[in-house]
């Protein structure tokens, strides 16, 4: 894969470790991406899966590293327009509110895919803030 990195910092009206719990479990991550997820997501070595209604296939994420301020994941096949690219989440506390920073990377930098995802996790990331600020789960899509 490349090294060109989708990146993104948003600001978070909320603690890390309330933002923290909309990533490191499925429940949580149902609460801001899509509904359905399925599986583990907070150890490394888990593996959580990720469904779209209007995607044939669903999104395999292999759970890389979960701690206090950090979560990575792996994408190693499905979908084949991410095979092995890995999204990182970090999180920093800035007077008691979260600095969220978030890099979708190991693309080539003439990859097609980027021109579509890179709104799409702009969605879904300004979902994130609204819901972690809210505690009040609202997934960006719903199957």
């Amino acid at each position: 894969m490349g090294d060109y990195a989708i990146k993104a910092r948003f600001e978070v009206q909320a603690p890390p470790r309330m933002v923290m719990k909309w990533l490191d479990n499925p429940i949580g991550i149902a609460g801001w991406w899509s509904d359905r997820v399925d599986g583990e997501a907070g150890s490394a070595g888990d593996r959580f899966h990720v469904s779209f209604p209007t995607t044939p296939v669903p999104f395999d994420l292999d759970v890389k590293a979960v701690s206090g301020n950090q979560v990575e994941w792996h994408i190693p096949h499905s979908p084949p327009w991410w095979k092995g690219t890995t999204i990182r989440f970090e999180l920093s506390e800035e007077e008691g509110n979260t600095a969220l920073r978030f890099t979708h990377g190991g693309f080539e930098p003439d990859d097609p895919i980027i021109e579509t995802i890179t709104p799409a996790w702009v969605r879904f990331l300004d979902n994130l803030v609204v819901v972690a600020e809210s505690g009040v789960p609202s997934p960006a899509v719903v199957n």
